[in-house]
């Protein structure tokens, strides 16, 4: 309908409607009328807001359009060059113009309400920053497929409010680091199909709140790290069809919220931890279409992933470590691979996995002959083994998918399926399998009983009888089963030699034979397997002997010159149109007689420090490293606890090193295939010092000196003696012992008195000890004895001839009185209270028994010992008591002299007084 109409007016009046419409359509008609008549425009038309210009053959924006538009589509025009002045259409806020000739961005006049800018397949070459200026409110701006090949800083301007921003397919092959810093509110990035090499580092940085990256479709060949740092709120990365080799350790680092990651189509070889670092949220991995062959685990940072698809890789394995981590897993698309072998208990680390996609492998032993390849898939829902080259099902292959819906083994050519092999899968609903080889004798009769035919959904179940002839070619279903019959002479492989285990030094020969009985005379295909994967460009030979019952076929497997590598488990696979089997898993282990990769050398360690030694042998299996000191595995280190040894290192360590450390030690490497030891010595150094101090000797002339210097210390130390700074060297009368420790003069002279010196030394230091010795000369020792001889007679005469003396003088005084008689008594009774012999008492004695004791004076003094309990008295005292008389001379230091009373003589004639010293008397 016309561009204006009663439709869209919502006052509407017929009359004025009528005259306002012709004028519209007469002013409009001559706006857009720029061409000969035959190229006359055609007219727009509206819907309410929206405007429909497009494919109107428009060369330019259209005029009088209606107040109230809000949407204008002028797409599909040939447009080239555009200024638009929106003027009083203030309701505007879409306009398409993609699919025009545009040569460069429109010019905006003035401020626009736009938020809507559809750009798209025209030939814009730059952006012009006037006229982003002038669209204050724009959210989308999509400038998909044009020519556009540089963005330089402040392309856009500060104040606007961006959300959606498309540049794919254009031509961009260089970006400014700081372009984007001003699309703070930018939400969806696109930029695929260009032609980006390279990103600088910093170029989202201020995209703070990008939620969707694309960057499909470029040149991109590595992702350095940190290179998206600042996208923190992104949630979908696209890196799809690049030419991506390498991931940088820390690529993604920062994307704390990214959940969808795209890097199919890519040159990636490797998954490793350096580059998943980071990727906390992680939900959906997709790196299909890439160089994958391994993968070593670090998915630690991904522990939230819900799907992952390697599909399309190099993958030729899965070992048991390579899902750790990925616990919530939920769909695993690992299709189109090389895979021959998944590790038993791989699938362990996924127990939420539901789909799980393997088709266009080759894991037909992961179900002919695999123990439980997945035990702890207990939620899988649907597992999918399309075209791997499945021929035998083995009862335990599906063990553990108790809530399998759907299984597919289509285009696997299966020959035999064992009893009870679809028994685990209770929830099975959709069973699909293709077969024109099934082996229909009685080892598939279980099949056909009716509790397991009813169950199966033959519906998706299209199987032939390849055997018996009679059957072949005839539907499962269609075969009854009686037919299912057992077989004397069964053309099918049975193994009648298997290979045996061995064990071999590195670097011989050997050979592993197989062998295989069948009725068929056809050529029965032996396939050598190690570790569960088929041996390729080996030495093989096969060849048959024919027995009354069949043909029996022998395959020979040979090892030249064998390595560590090839130690592992052997097994043979026979095969032909009837079947396959599986021998026994031979294991072959290959030993290498231990080597030194670390020999202990000859050390020298002081005292108190810490001695290393080591030793590291190489060898298969590992050699055992053990020690021996001088020959025997116990030695002071052990008992002490001085002894520690870094397997980590290769070292063994003596701490707190002391002399009994010394000695040779052996490292000893032993492993099953023989032992080797090395040898190296251990030195204990020790600075020297002296056990004892020497001390000054004096001795006579003639007599010995032994001066003893014992010392310690490693190296022993060498001994010097010097006597006053000269060398002491051995002779008749030097004698040195002990190892020189001890210095022994014979025969002492008087020149041989002076200073000694001990001097000991080794390479850690020197130490020095001195002493004097003395030699007395002859002549002084004998004067000095014959003075002191002297000393004591003259002593001895002199006491002697005093005391007669006194006894003479004594013995002359005729006249004693009774009062000095008494006196003396008295003093002698009052002198410091003393005491008589020891008993206690001093009787006074009468002036007769004082006199008659004096008389007794005069007698011959006969020798007496004396009597230890008499009181001895100063010199010049006289105790007269009651047993003896007590006389000292006070002039001769001599003993006191004690005079028993009974022995003084009765006669006192000329004694009549007995004088005492006045000043003595006690």
């Amino acid at each position: 309908m016309p561009c204006w109409s009663p439709v869209c007016d919502p006052a509407f009046d017929p009359i004025m409607s009528v005259t306002y419409l012709w004028l519209s359509l007469l002013l409009f008609h001559g706006t857009v009328h720029s061409e000969p008549m035959k190229k006359r425009p055609k007219k727009c038309e509206c819907l309410g807001g929206y405007v429909d210009c497009s494919k109107r053959l428009l060369s330019g924006f259209p005029e009088s359009l209606p107040i109230w538009t809000e949407v204008l589509d002028l797409s599909s025009n040939k447009i080239r060059t555009l200024e638009i002045d929106i003027g009083s259409y203030l309701n505007l806020t879409t306009l398409k113009l993609y699919k025009n000739g545009i040569m460069s961005f429109p010019l905006f006049t003035s401020k626009a309400s736009i938020n809507n800018l559809n750009l798209a397949h025209n030939k814009i070459d730059t952006l012009d920053r006037i006229s982003l200026e002038n669209l204050p409110r724009l959210i989308s701006l999509n400038l998909n497929n044009n020519k556009l090949a540089f963005l330089e800083d402040n392309t856009f301007p500060y104040s606007n409010h961006l959300r959606i921003l498309n540049m794919n397919k254009n031509l961009i092959s260089s970006l400014s680091e700081n372009c984007f810093d001003t699309l703070t509110n930018l939400i969806d990035l696109k930029m695929s199909h260009n032609r980006l090499s390279n990103l600088p580092i910093g170029l989202f940085k201020k995209l703070t709140n990008l939620e969707l990256l694309d960057l499909s479709k470029n040149n991109l060949t590595v992702i350095e790290g940190l290179l998206f740092k600042g996208l923190v709120s992104l949630k979908t990365l696209i890196l799809r069809q690049n030419n991506i080799e390498d991931l940088l350790d820390g690529s993604f680092y920062g994307l704390t919220k990214l959940q969808s990651l795209h890097l199919e189509y890519n040159s990636i070889s490797k998954i490793s931890k350096g580059w998943l670092y980071g990727l906390n949220s992680l939900e959906h991995l997709n790196i299909s279409y890439n160089r994958i062959d391994q993968i070593k685990g670090g998915w630690e940072s991904c522990e939230n992933l819900d799907e992952l698809d390697l599909s399309y890789n190099n993958l030729q394995l899965i070992e048991k470590n390579d899902l750790e981590h990925l616990r919530k897993l939920q769909k695993l698309h690992l299709n189109n691979n090389r895979l021959s072998f998944i590790e038993e208990g791989s699938f362990n680390n996924t127990p939420l996995l539901q789909i799980l996609q393997m088709d266009d492998n080759s894991l037909a032993w992961l179900i002919e002959d695999a123990r439980e390849p997945f035990n702890g898939l207990k939620n899988l829902k649907l597992l999918s083994l399309m075209n791997n080259k499945i021929s035998f099902i083995k009862k335990e292959a599906f063990l553990g998918l108790d809530n399998l819906k759907e299984l597919n083994l289509l285009q696997n050519n299966v020959l035999e399926i064992q009893e009870e092999a679809f028994k685990c899968m209770p929830e099975l609903v959709n069973l699909y399998l293709n077969s024109s080889s099934l082996v229909c004798d009685c080892s598939l009769s279980w099949l056909k009983e009716p509790e397991n035919f009813l169950n199966l959904p033959f519906d998706r179940i299209n199987t032939f009888c390849g055997f018996p002839e009679k059957n072949r070619g005839k539907s499962l279903e269609d075969v009854p089963i009686e037919d299912f019959s057992c077989y004397e002479n069964s053309p099918k492989p049975i193994i009648i030699i298997h290979p045996e285990s061995k064990m071999v030094l590195e670097s011989q020969n050997i050979t592993l034979k197989c062998g295989v009985n069948s009725t068929s005379p056809e050529k029965i295909n032996f396939v050598w397997k190690k570790d569960n994967h088929d041996l390729e460009l080996i030495s093989t030979n096969h060849y048959s002997s024919f027995e009354l019952n069949g043909v029996s076929q022998y395959s020979t497997l040979n090892l030249f010159n064998i390595t560590m590598s090839q130690s592992g488990k052997y097994q043979c696979v026979a095969s032909n149109e009837f079947g396959i089997t599986y021998s026994n898993r031979s294991i072959l282990s290959v030993v290498a007689f231990p080597v030194f990769a670390k020999i202990p050398g000859n050390s020298s360690v002081k005292t108190g420090f810490t001695a290393r030694l080591e030793c590291a042998a190489n060898g298969y299996p590992p050699p055992q490293i053990s020690w021996q000191k001088d020959g025997g595995s116990d030695f002071p280190a052990a008992q002490e606890r001085r002894m520690q040894v870094m397997s980590k290192d290769d070292v063994f360590l003596i701490v707190n090193v002391k002399l009994v450390d010394m000695g040779v030690y052996s490292c000893t490497a032993k492993n099953i295939a023989g032992m080797i030891a090395a040898n190296a010595t251990l030195t204990v150094t020790e600075p020297p010092g002296f056990e004892s101090i020497m001390s000054n000797k004096q001795v006579k002339v003639g007599e010995e000196v032994v001066l003893e210097c014992l010392n310690y210390g490693s190296p022993k130390p060498k001994i010097k003696w010097t006597k006053n700074g000269i060398p002491l060297a051995s002779s008749n009368r030097h004698y040195f012992t002990a190892e020189d420790q001890i210095l022994v003069i014979m025969e002492t002279k008087a020149d041989d008195s002076g200073t000694y010196k001990c001097e000991i030394a080794n390479p850690l230091g020197i130490k020095v000890q001195e002493v004097e010795v003395l030699i007395l000369p002859l002549y002084r020792s004998l004067i000095h004895d014959y003075a002191i001889g002297l000393t004591v007679i003259a002593i001895i005469l002199c006491i002697v001839i005093t005391s007669g003396i006194w006894i003479s003088f004594i013995c002359k005084s005729k006249n004693p009185t009774s009062n000095l008689i008494n006196s003396a008594d008295n003093k002698s009774l009052n002198s410091s209270n003393s005491k008589d012999s020891g008993t206690g008492e001093s009787p006074k004695r009468s002036q007769e028994q004082l006199y008659n004791d004096c008389l007794n004076i005069s007698q011959p003094t006969v020798n007496v010992s004396p009597d230890p309990n008499l009181p001895l008295l100063s010199h010049g005292s006289v105790v007269l008591g009651k047993n003896s008389v007590v006389y000292k001379n006070a002039n001769i230091g001599s003993l006191p002299v004690q005079l028993p009373a009974e022995k003084l003589s009765e006669n006192i004639e000329g004694c009549d007084e007995v004088i005492c010293d006045k000043d003595s008397v006690q």
